[in-house]
């Protein structure tokens, strides 16, 4: 701070303006002091903003930055200590696994003794218990494994079988400033707690109305922001539709804003515009794109070589199916939903009703509420519902209920597409050769069939509808998908008491129980009902959790029954599952890794920041001190310089 300047009379200088400069003068030397001494006590340099206000600005941005820095570094160190719990928790998953794994091997044979499975069916059942209770490890009160819901365990054990509650998002924290980083790993991630969904085998192609979004066209790829030219030959009209929101406002923007002297009809169908000029003017309609844009195509609208006057039938611009999207508005408006439809998980089967449904949302939460430990969602195409279970250990079907309401919703588990090698979780259906089964009709012909050519369950209700001695209406069995539950089902309306309508096994082939025809182990099917005309065969596609808690529950069940096959699958099941919980620590061990090189990273900016703070903000040491040593040599100056002067008298001046 510089002393104030102050103007020399150029004449007489009077005692009081000499004494009214020395108490200016004393006074600015005591402020600095003060300032000096501030400075030097405090380390600091600007007492106040407006010592330096730019100094003061960069200081406040730099101190701001070093605050979000230290939140950066709790938050850093906070989740690495989660990443290291959750590390720790699944060594002992791995090794547990790998237990298991090596004494289910010591079983796949047939010379082990019942005793031995046995042992391994109690080893098996502790480390089911084990690895829940690690599933629903709790660090600083959070569960490590639910997902983002870790305010709740992860898993149940609910009837022999184990319930994921958990979800498959991820908790997220700032690594740095505007820089988000997963700070979990969910329990599917880890133990394989929801199985891959029955997947929608039916394009819902929901009707297109004023309302839809252009963002949800072409299977929500939407509609690139443009313009269009609209012309009759004559004249044209270039239109802007990059305000339009939806496929409505597109069609009221055409309208609005046709070529000079003519009327344009732009009409929202089921699947697109349609678009016509008025008949009287005559010309030749056209549509084209402004520039490199592709607003028209996108639209379904493109058309260069002209309709005459129309009308333009757009293309189907396919929109994808939302939460709000209306039932009505699915499939043509023929979906069934008065029967509901049934989904059996594990040992029970619950009917899903959605007669008071109005849109997909209600559908959804209609299935996500029933109990059935199974989640239902859009799939990812936009075109569908996909439901996957979270039961491990049980086996997912979804059927009908009387109805056709799960085939129309396209989630019907067991449908004629249903390739054969998928069934029976991917064993097929095993054929020897020559005739693998027969179906005995009511009037006692007998059909048989040779299953080695059938490669879908349509090609398996074909051949029975279609054989040559089956063709006399009086008499025949029409095979169909079951109209209550799951499989195949032979009815017939034949009234002969002659013999049992039954499927019976051929050759020791198990074609039949592998298709749901025959009880496992059984030479033919269970008595028919309906009056003996109906005989209904069971699901034979099921979903399941594929992961660890199901490999270890279905290895401990096929152990009871020495079912060598199944011992098989699941051990590699589980070994599958054991290699999925290594590239998950894998994976946190990278996470790991990235945080500890963000904190050293976080370390070094602190420092150049804290440097860069001092040299905005703190004093110089030395230079105060030398200032301050200054500063008191003109205080005593200025103490002697107004003692001198007061000690003068007149005689001074004569």
């Amino acid at each position: 701070m510089t002393s104030p300047l102050t103007g020399i009379p150029t004449t007489r200088v009077s005692n009081l303006y000499a004494q009214q400069r020395l108490l200016a003068q004393l006074n600015f030397d005591q402020i600095e002091l003060f300032r000096l001494q501030t400075q030097i006590s405090t380390g600091q340099r600007l007492l106040v903003p407006s010592d330096d206000p730019s100094a003061a600005t960069r200081g406040q941005a730099l101190q701001s930055l070093l605050e979000r820095k230290d939140q950066i570094k709790v938050n850093l160190d906070t989740n690495q200590s989660f990443l290291s719990a959750t590390d720790a928790a699944l060594t002992s998953v791995s090794s547990l696994l790998t237990s298991s794994y090596g004494s289910a091997l010591g079983v796949v044979d047939t010379t082990s003794t019942q005793a031995q499975r046995d042992g391994v069916r109690a080893e098996l059942n502790q480390a089911i218990q084990q690895l829940v209770d690690t599933g629903n490890q709790e660090f600083r009160e959070r569960f490590l494994f639910s997902g983002t819901r870790s305010d709740a365990p992860a898993f149940d054990l609910v009837n022999g079988y184990v319930r994921y509650n958990g979800n498959e998002e991820r908790l997220v924290s700032f690594s740095d400033i505007g820089v988000l980083f997963e700070t979990n790993i969910d329990g599917n991630a880890v133990f394989g707690a929801i199985s891959e969904p029955v997947r929608g085998t039916v394009d819902l192609n929901p009707a297109l109305t004023d309302s839809t979004r252009l963002a949800d066209l072409r299977g929500g790829r939407g509609v690139e922001p443009g313009s269009i030219v609209i012309s009759d030959a004559t004249n044209t009209s270039t239109i802007d539709l990059s305000g339009a929101e939806t496929i409505g406002d597109v069609a009221a923007l055409i309208e609005a804003n046709p070529p000079s002297g003519r009327t344009v009809t732009a009409t929202v169908t089921s699947t697109g515009l349609t678009i016509s000029l008025d008949a009287g003017g005559g010309g030749n309609l056209t549509i084209d794109e402004v520039g490199a844009g592709h607003a028209a195509e996108q639209l379904g609208i493109l058309e260069t070589g002209g309709v005459l006057t129309g009308p333009l039938v757009g293309e189907d611009v396919d929109p994808r199916i939302r939460e709000t999207t209306e039932l009505a508005n699915l499939v043509g408006g023929t979906l069934d939903q008065t029967s509901g439809l049934q989904i059996t998980n594990g040992d029970e089967t619950f009917v899903v009703d959605i007669s008071t449904a109005d849109t997909i949302e209600d559908v959804l939460n209609a299935i996500n509420s029933a109990g059935a430990s199974v989640t239902a969602q859009i799939n990812e195409a936009g075109n569908g519902i996909d439901v996957r279970s979270r039961l491990s250990g049980a086996d997912l079907y979804i059927s009908e209920n009387g109805g056709t309401t799960a085939s129309d919703l396209g989630i019907r588990s067991f449908v004629g597409e249903s390739d054969l090698d998928d069934l029976n979780h991917g064993l097929g259906v095993h054929t020897v050769t020559g005739t693998d089964f027969a179906i005995r009709r009511r009037d006692g012909a007998v059909l048989e069939f040779d299953a080695s050519s059938f490669d879908t369950v349509q090609d398996v209700i074909d051949a029975i509808n279609n054989h040559v001695d089956n063709q006399v209406p009086a008499t025949q069995v029409t095979a169909q998908l079951a109209a209550s539950g799951g499989g195949i089902e032979l009815v017939t309306t034949d009234t002969a008491t002659v013999a049992t309508l039954a499927v019976l096994k051929r050759n020791g082939s198990e074609a039949a129980e592998d298709l749901g025809l025959i009880p496992v182990g059984a030479s033919e099917s269970d008595p028919p009902t309906g009056g003996g005309s109906t005989l209904t065969g069971r699901d034979v596609n099921p979903i399941e959790v594929e992961g660890a808690f199901n490999a270890l529950i279905r290895l401990e069940r096929a152990l009871v029954t020495n079912d060598l096959r199944e011992i098989s699958r699941v051990t590699a099941q589980l070994d599958e599952a054991n290699v999925g919980v290594n590239l998950a620590r894998a994976e946190l061990g990278a996470r790991q890794q990235s945080v500890e090189a963000l904190q050293l990273r976080l370390e070094d900016e602190k420092v150049e920041l804290r440097t860069a703070l001092s040299t905005q903000l703190d004093v110089d040491l030395a230079e105060a001190i030398s200032n301050f040593t200054a500063r008191q040599a003109a205080l005593q100056a200025t103490l002697q310089s107004a003692a001198t002067i007061s000690q003068l008298t007149l005689l001074d001046f004569l």
